[in-house]
């Protein structure tokens, strides 16, 4: 194992060697995977060590952890491992996917006529979510983990709903009363999606219109503009987590602003380090390896308890009976490493890390065959996804947030893609060339 001041000087080379990668390829994917072990690793261990933060203390049911310096640096070499591999088998994976030529199947023009054919079912279709929302919010009772998980997470769909708004301002070539209009519906639904318990709806929206924002940009120029637009969501991520202790209407814009600050200087919402430990303590002592097996359990975490009363509980807390699930859950993420230890311990990180490796290559090469503003936005669905999956935890309730999320713009390509696959756009798109010219 790799002493602490080794892997800082490595996470920090990483960094610097992920971040050339960026500027030369326009590729942000690892210099992300580079930052996020730097902080919840390397930068939280070091807050610990001088004495600024403590281990996390949760209140379960028993105690079956030990939190010691020793195991923070087992853990830590555990997420270098992981990042490490996934890195590189992603570099890899990329590199041969852009050696393949791809068919662009759309262009600026045709996203607009579909935008322009489309944009009133979309608006209606907002506001018919916002009225079932609050139907369902109304119906929930009770804990999460008993069964009213579908209707806590369909509030989810705000983010994929502001997104498409989003895209329909910038991409959309309409009047300007109709921009108008549009920006007073994506004010509506991003102060619809603030709630301080699910702030990662503000995440899901937040990054993909900054990758709508800052598209065909230079990668130089473009990063002007992301590390103040990711500093301010960072603090407003912070924001939210504080005021789940504070309330925020009782103090000043300065001083919500230094506590924003204050809890993003001190890593208290980047616990990930001392979730794996958790894992650690958990794994195989406590609960035997799943092998593959809480992946498939996404295929069977739709399924409502209702039909299946006995399904099992999502995390360990939940298994091992650390939760009382009657009064509410707590489970700490342990980061997307974590998780791949629970399927397979030191094997299961690096298998499901080239697994994961070539699947977020696929699904960024997939954004090559649109030439218009959709692949920007595909993009930043997929880097949105990301975080959660990063912070690691209950592997098909992230994939069930993921799902919930972005099912609006999920139906939307998919609807782009028929619409593109028929040829009455190609006279439309012909109509619209003509009038421009008679125009002029």
């Amino acid at each position: 194992m790799l002493g602490y001041d080794i892997l800082n000087i490595f996470a920090v080379a990483f960094i610097l060697l992920c971040g050339i990668y960026y500027i030369r390829k326009n590729d942000e994917f690892p210099f992300i995977l580079s930052i996020f072990n730097y902080f919840i690793s390397i930068h939280r261990f070091n807050l610990i060590q001088q004495g600024t933060i403590d281990y996390i203390r949760v209140r379960y049911s028993f105690n079956i952890f030990n939190f010691t310096d020793e195991k923070a640096v087992m853990a830590m070499n555990y997420i270098f491992i992981g990042t490490t591999v996934f890195i590189i088998f992603y570099v890899i994976f990329s590199a041969a996917y852009r050696k393949k030529d791809v068919f662009k199947k759309d262009n600026p023009d045709i996203l607009s006529v579909f935008i322009q054919k489309n944009q009133s079912k979309l608006i209606i279709g907002f506001f018919i979510f916002f009225m079932v929302n609050s139907v369902m919010r109304a119906s929930i009772s009770g804990s999460l983990a008993l069964g009213n998980s579908y209707f806590f997470l369909f509030a989810m769909a705000v983010g994929g709903f502001n997104l498409l708004i989003a895209l329909l301002i910038i991409s959309g070539k309409l009047k300007l009363s109709q921009k108008i209009f549009l920006s007073a519906c994506l004010t509506f639904g991003i102060v619809g999606s603030y709630n301080p318990s699910t702030r990662f709806i503000f995440l899901s929206w937040a990054i993909g219109i900054s990758f709508l924002l800052f598209r065909d940009m230079n990668p130089g120029r473009k990063l002007k503009f992301l590390v103040p637009a990711g500093i301010l969501i960072v603090l407003f991520f912070s924001l939210l987590g504080a005021e789940r202790k504070n309330k925020l209407e009782d103090l000043s814009w300065q001083e919500n602003l230094e506590l924003a600050f204050e809890r993003a200087a001190t890593s208290e919402d980047q616990n990930m380090l001392d979730g794996f430990m958790m894992v650690l303590d958990v794994y195989p002592e406590h609960l035997d390896f799943h092998y593959g097996l809480e992946h498939l359990e996404i295929l069977m975490r739709p399924i409502p308890r209702s039909l299946w009363p006995d399904k099992p509980l999502g995390g360990y807390a939940n298994k091992l009976g650390l939760n009382d699930v009657n009064k509410g859950t707590v489970g700490i993420s342990q980061t997307i490493y974590g998780s791949f230890y629970g399927e397979g311990g030191f094997l299961g990180i690096i298998i499901f890390s080239i697994l994961y490796a070539k699947l977020f290559a696929w699904l960024l090469n997939l954004t090559r065959s649109y030439a218009s503003d959709l692949r920007f936005l595909i993009k930043g669905v997929i880097i949105a996804s990301l975080i959660p999956l990063l912070r690691g935890g209950d592997i098909p309730g992230i994939y069930a947030f993921i799902g919930m999320s972005f099912w609006p713009v999920f139906i939307f390509i998919y609807l782009y893609n028929k619409f593109l696959q028929k040829e009455e756009w190609q006279a439309e798109l012909y109509e619209e060339d003509n009038l421009s010219l008679g125009s002029n």
